[in-house]
């Protein structure tokens, strides 16, 4: 399906038409923005009942089960958005709200919300990620809500009538540590074509499916309804509100927004006000849709600069305002979070919804794509100090000097954002999986540091998580788990006959590939569950090839199908490997069998054993031995992923971070040759384990360059912790900037930073609620540091503090 404008005469290829930005001039810190920061740090957030009752109320009451799935799903979207709540909070400039609270944790019980159910009466007293929620509302969800999807949630329907294997998945999911599969809970994690729905608008979708006759076309044509609905309701209740506005300024601004949101996204958009708006309420309707999970912008600069450029040529805008429209903006992708049970809450901390947003790079044509609106919205990351969105920025050989400077200069103010982005080594991960080289210029990240192209791809690139290091201790012990019996790999040789790394190499990756062939055929199961159970043809419609072969996104339909599979825990099998290889087979001071007997205590009585294997030579120090072991666990994962195909015709693919998985993980992960102990996090994404990095960050940067970023075309991330005294002036930023480039012009791929003195994350640690907005980099993402489960803050603390 073309691109064609409707009334609209601003083009896609004007995005590339600017050239030479000019660097905007330092604006004074936003007060509208400034209280509505303080609003929401003020505000608990509430578990909103609104979307959960008004879905199964439709289901109950009005659903017609004779009809297709894409149609009954798109019906019960329409209802919603129809009867959900539409309100417009104080100052704000861009309105829709998802939930009926400012700060809301919506519930989708058709997936798997449902299953937080035994928490419910407590879950405003969960030791983390707890809701405010009222007794009525709880009632309400535990009387209407929960009995009737208890039986017709996704996960029992797509294992149903296999009830003996889903039984053994639940156990394993909540207890086993092996892997995670995060796509049970629904679609997530992609990038729809908002640069094409702020061009056309919803009614340039329905002209062009007028005559197209098909299911998907049927439910996206009544998905459309329910959202050109909802942004009526926003007008009328903005226009209600100018009427008894007493304060003329504000009064005019509610008329304005009431005149956007009858324009927008039904018709195209014509100025930059009515281009973010048309963005966010899209947006809104793909995150009530489906799962509210790292659904991304993708590169916001390209595709909202034409509308900048022309209202500021035609004096309808200036930075200022622009500026003040995206912190709005900024401001609205945090007020929802996702509902995870508490146990879940331990793999993926701190109410993550991780939105990301990703400004400059290079153009289609390689040519550097940097416009006056990216240097805004590194303004507005600089000013936000917000854990949404997840704002990265592109680097290239060919960047401009001024921007590089920029963007790294906001990247050490302490914020988290942004997370820097090589595009050489990005777009060198996508050209070798095929994907077509002006296609890959053109990526965005979605989630953390996933890779993908905006608008053509359906990757659900945060399908699962794999526990590699447990991988290794069943390649030591015969497929069995230390001091258990329950065989859980393949049986491998004994201790006695793992003579050499080479077999004991051997071992390990027979192990690897079971665990991935195991984890295959469950993730299967449930990506057939999602198509059949849990189309979204609201998001298919913004992704191209849905609409053009008639398919769903969850059957399908994207031009690029895809699952990112993520390995943790490299640095340990590393280490680990390492440690055997230098003090067992070099050294010979201990054979294989005490190396195990010592891990199987726990190192206890055996602190001389430990204290050499934490000796031996570990990731993250420029050592060619563990460095290479690392790469070797890369090469492996990426070629065990390699032999399957996903159920929608795209490849499992590998990408290197850990949310806070590294730490649940850890806790259900004994002792490892490496020395560490058990229980103890393991590293998170691709740093080295917390501590064995001893020579500062060039020899850290060299660890992680040697792994080959071309094996991760779902990406990985590298967090680097740095006390603010030592990135202070110019200096500091000079330095800091020359280790960004000398890294990636190693082959690294991507980093980010915390910068955050540690009497101040201790004191945050002690006494919870003295550093409300405090923000850190968690692993691909951020959070306030509140938010965080204990051992998870307990981790970042223990991070390595680089000094330059």
């Amino acid at each position: 399906m073309s691109v064609e404008r409707v009334d609209s005469d601003i083009r896609t290829t004007d995005r590339a038409e600017h050239v030479g930005p000019t660097r905007p001039h330092k604006f004074e810190r936003s007060a509208r923005f400034a209280r509505i920061k303080q609003s929401l740090f003020d505000e608990p957030i509430h578990l909103c009942p609104e979307r959960a009752l008004l879905i199964t109320d439709y289901f109950r009451r009005h659903d017609n089960r004779k009809l297709p799935m894409p149609v009954r799903k798109a019906r019960a979207l329409r209802y919603l958005l129809e009867n959900k709540s539409a309100r417009i909070f104080p100052d704000e400039l861009i309105v829709g709200n998802v939930g009926r609270h400012r700060k809301s944790a919506i519930i989708q019980p058709e997936l798997a919300g449902v299953f937080v159910s035994q928490e419910l009466f407590w879950i405003d007293r969960r030791k983390t990620t707890f809701f405010k929620i009222s007794w009525p509302d709880r009632l309400r969800l535990a009387l209407k809500v929960l009995p009737y999807w208890l039986g017709r949630n996704m996960i029992v329907r797509a294992f149903w009538p296999d009830v003996k294997n889903l039984a053994r998945y639940t156990l394993e999911q909540l207890g086993s540590g092996y892997y995670l599969i995060n796509e049970v809970a629904g679609i997530g994690h992609f990038l729809p074509n908002y640069e094409k729905i702020i061009q056309l608008g919803v009614q340039g979708y329905l002209d062009q499916m007028r005559d197209l006759r098909g299911d998907l076309y049927d439910a996206a044509r009544i998905a459309c309804k329910g959202v050109l609905a909802f942004a009526d309701r926003l007008a009328n209740e903005a226009d209600a509100q100018a009427r008894e506005e007493s304060d003329p300024a504000r009064a005019d601004e509610l008329r304005e927004i009431a005149r956007i949101c009858s324009r927008v996204p039904r018709r195209p958009a014509k100025t930059f006000h009515e281009a973010v708006q048309s963005l966010w309420l899209s947006h809104l309707a793909v995150c009530l849709e489906g799962m509210n999970s790292a659904v991304s912008f993708g590169r916001v600069d390209q595709f909202l600069y034409p509308y900048y450029a022309r209202d500021l040529a035609e004096g309808r805008i200036t930075p200022e305002r622009a500026r003040e429209i995206l912190l709005c903006f900024s401001a609205k992708s945090t007020e929802h979070v996702f509902l995870v049970s508490e146990q879940t809450s331990k793999f993926h901390g701190g109410f993550l919804v991780v939105q990301a947003a990703i400004v400059g790079g290079m153009d289609r044509q390689g040519l550097d794509a940097v416009n006056d609106l990216t240097y805004i919205f590194l303004d507005v990351m600089e000013e936000s100090g917000l854990r949404d969105p997840n704002y990265q920025a592109r680097l290239h050989k060919d960047s401009p000097p001024e921007y590089v400077r920029r963007a790294v200069d906001v990247a050490r103010c302490g914020n988290g954002v942004p997370a820097l982005f090589s595009d050489e080594a990005a777009i060198d991960a996508l050209t070798r999986h095929g994907y077509p080289l002006e296609e890959a210029r053109e990526y965005g990240v979605v989630g953390c540091v996933e890779l993908a192209i905006p608008g053509k791809s359906f990757l659900s690139t945060d399908a699962a998580l794999i526990n590699l290091p447990l991988c290794l201790i069943l390649a030591l012990n015969q497929g069995r788990r230390l001091g258990r019996k329950k065989q859980v790999g393949p049986i491998t040789p004994p201790p006695a006959e793992l003579t050499d790394m080479d077999l004991i190499w051997a071992a390990f990756e027979t192990q690897v590939d079971h665990m991935v062939k195991r984890f295959v055929a469950d993730i299967q199961v449930i990506e057939k569950g999602n198509a059949r159970f849990h189309p979204t043809p609201f998001s298919s419609m913004l992704v191209d090839g849905c609409l053009e072969s008639g398919r769903d996104v969850t059957t399908g339909g994207a031009v690029y199908n895809g699952s990112g599979i993520q390995g943790v825990g490299v640095a340990d099998v590393a280490d680990s490997l390492a440690a055997l290889d230098r003090v067992v087979f070099k050294k010979q001071k201990y054979s294989l069998a005490q190396v195990l007997e010592a891990v199987q205590r726990d190192f206890k009585d055996h602190e001389k054993m430990r204290a050499e294997l934490m000796s031996a030579p570990k990731f993250g120090n420029d050592h060619e031995i563990p460095d290479a072991y690392a790469l070797r666990v890369v090469q492996l994962f990426h070629k065990s992923l390699s032999r399957f195909a996903n159920t929608r015709g795209g490849p499992y693919v590998p990408g290197f971070y850990s949310s806070t998985s590294h730490v649940a993980f850890g806790l259900k992960t004994g002792a490892l040759p490496s020395g560490r102990k058990a229980k103890m996090p393991l590293a998170a994404s691709m740093g080295p384990c917390n501590g064995s990095d001893r020579l500062g960050p060039t020899a850290l940067l060299n660890s992680v360059a040697r792994v080959d970023s071309g094996l991760a075309p779902n990406g990985y991330a590298l967090n680097l912790r740095f006390d603010p005294s030592s990135l202070a002036g110019d200096r500091g930023l000079d330095t800091l900037r020359a280790l960004v480039q000398g890294f990636f012009q190693s082959g690294g791929m991507e980093m980010q930073f915390n910068v955050i003195s540690p009497e101040v994350l201790q004191e945050a640690r002690d006494k919870p609620g003295t550093h409300p907005g405090l923000v850190v980099r968690v692993a691909g993402y951020c959070a306030y540091f509140d938010d965080l489960p204990i051992e998870v803050k307990d981790e970042v603390i223990a991070r390595t503090r680089l000094k330059i």
